[in-house]
């Protein structure tokens, strides 16, 4: 009797297993049914949005590529130590190369990583700057002070 059983279980064992080889055959033709059903959704958009450029596209790119990663820019007191200051430099230079940032901001990038020291610094260059361009250029109906 357990002879019997034993070998039903066995029938039944391969019976199971075709039918979940036919489950996942089926399952394996539908998602590559979709997959292809999705590319060429994608596909059709993609060639209805011709007129986007490649550098919008390179950039999607290069958003997803560097979401994996966080590079940042670190914070710096603006102590009088040279050498740290360089290493902090090249810092700047290499994550800015990494994440392709364009000129225009690099400046407000950096500015906002300074500190204590460098960020007094920072204010006091900016204040300088705004007083003497105003004495360059000064607005018009407004007297230099000169």
């Amino acid at each position: 009797m357990s002879n019997r059983s034993r070998s039903m279980s066995h029938e039944e064992l391969v019976a199971s297993n075709a039918a979940l080889q036919t489950q996942v055959e089926y399952l394996a033709k539908e998602v590559a049914r979709l997959t292809k059903q999705k590319m060429s959704m994608y596909q059709n958009s993609e060639d209805e949005e011709e007129a986007s450029s490649s550098a919008t596209m390179r950039a999607k790119a290069q958003d997803k590529s560097h979401s994996d990663f966080k590079v940042d820019i670190p914070i710096i007191e603006g102590k009088n130590e040279p050498d740290e200051f360089l290493e902090w430099l090249e810092t700047v230079e290499r994550v800015f190369d990494f994440k392709e940032v364009s000129d225009d901001k690099k400046v407000k990038i950096v500015a906002l990583k300074f500190r204590k020291y460098a960020s007094t610094w920072w204010t006091n260059t900016c204040t300088k700057r705004t007083r003497s361009e105003k004495l360059l250029y000064p607005r018009p109906g407004v007297l230099s002070s000169s």
